[in-house]
């Protein structure tokens, strides 16, 4: 049971430090030589992976197998609440990493993405509906 909840983790990680990066599964897989649905098991923790193949995965996000081990999206999501907050509403900075800093890019450019494809998809309904 441990490693199946390990190899979920390590799924999920995947899947979302590849989101965040605009990756698709297909270009993961092929890159791999696998299927897509091969893959796609892989990120639901279905598929055992060992450190061989997770490190194939890293170098194809750009990143290192521990990253991927130790992704925490509260990084990238703020998660935590703000407990440096002012009386007066103002928030202390802190900087962040280079790392932290272009998964952030990368998560803007993702939604950006999505925006841009849901507004082409409604310009396309409003045509139809007229």
């Amino acid at each position: 049971m441990e490693n199946i909840n390990k190899y979920q983790k390590i799924g999920d990680n995947l899947r979302k430090i590849r989101e965040i990066k605009g990756i698709k599964q297909e270009a993961v897989a092929k890159q791999l030589g696998i299927t897509t649905n091969g893959y796609g098991k892989i990120e639901r923790g279905e598929s055992a992976i060992n450190i061989d193949r997770l490190e194939q995965i890293a170098t194809i996000l750009g990143i290192t197998a521990m990253d991927i081990m130790q992704f925490d999206e509260s990084i990238i999501f703020n998660i935590n609440t703000m407990t440096n907050s002012a009386p007066n509403g103002i928030v202390n900075n802190y900087s962040i990493t280079t790392e932290e800093r272009d998964l952030l890019l990368a998560q803007i450019k993702s939604l950006n993405e999505v925006v841009e494809r849901q507004n082409k998809l409604i310009d396309l309904l409003m045509k139809k509906a007229k």
